[in-house]
């Protein structure tokens, strides 16, 4: 193969590459606690909601939004088990600060499946993609609604990671918003302003997100790959005249 064309080859596959790499789409964290966890709480294994553990938050200013990640830190009970719990969104009570709880309409719910870690009473992650909780994915939520995620129905012993410690009236500003997103409560059995000993308030290792859009070059940027390109193949095909000449 001609040089000229060689490059040509490269340059193509160069900027084959970039207009990938470009497509890539990134997970944004709408909630999530700020600060290391130093205790945690069992989750129920009640099958009635209100024997729980969740957070209430508001939606951020846009139309519509949908759940793509959950990630949840636990602890383990037993080791190598087998355990499913159910993960919920649901409507709140309310949007006021420190009050809101779960409420009785059920928007999506998934049973989550997972084995604890090889040894007992150890933190562990769990890291739940769209394809994993499918029916939370697809549901859509409104923008400047009252929203609540739970989880409750545990098949063994496992317990959701916390942040202890906090003054009163003040877990809400320990936890990480974006997207316009706020956080408004921390519950537990559907009691709001959850503290797990007297003047020890609490915020849970609950945080999800949404995938941000895929980013394209922009249309002048694809004309320049494109120009430059035909400007290589015009130049070795002269040179090509030149020498055949």
């Amino acid at each position: 193969m001609h040089p000229s064309f060689q490059k040509i080859s490269l340059l193509a596959v160069v900027m084959s590459g970039l207009v990938g790499s470009a497509a890539h789409a990134a997970p944004i964290t709408w909630f999530a606690k700020a600060d290391p966890s130093n205790g945690s709480s069992t989750i129920s294994t009640s099958t009635i909601y209100t024997s729980n553990l969740g957070v209430a938050f508001k939606t951020g200013p846009n139309s519509t939004y949908s759940l793509d990640w959950v990630k949840l830190e636990l602890t383990s009970g037993a080791a190598n088990t087998d355990v499913t719990v159910k993960l919920s969104l649901r409507n709140a009570t309310d949007d006021i600060a420190y009050s809101a709880v779960a409420g009785a309409t059920e928007y999506a719910v998934d049973t989550l499946s997972f084995k604890t870690p090889a040894t007992a009473n150890t933190p562990f992650d769990l890291y739940l993609d769209a394809n994993l909780i499918p029916d939370m994915s697809s549901y859509v939520m409104s923008g400047n609604t009252a929203y609540t995620l739970l989880l409750y129905n545990s098949s063994a012993s496992v317990a959701l990671r916390r942040r202890q410690g906090y003054a009163e009236n003040t877990a809400n500003d320990f936890y990480t918003v974006g997207g316009g997103f706020e956080a408004l409560d921390t519950f537990r059995n559907n009691t709001p302003n959850y503290s797990n000993t007297t003047g020890s308030y609490v915020t849970f290792a609950i945080s999800f997100g949404g995938t941000e859009p895929a980013s394209v070059p922009e249309p002048p940027t694809l004309a320049l790959a494109v120009s430059a390109i035909a400007g290589w193949w015009f130049v070795a095909r002269r040179r090509g005249r030149a020498k055949s000449a």
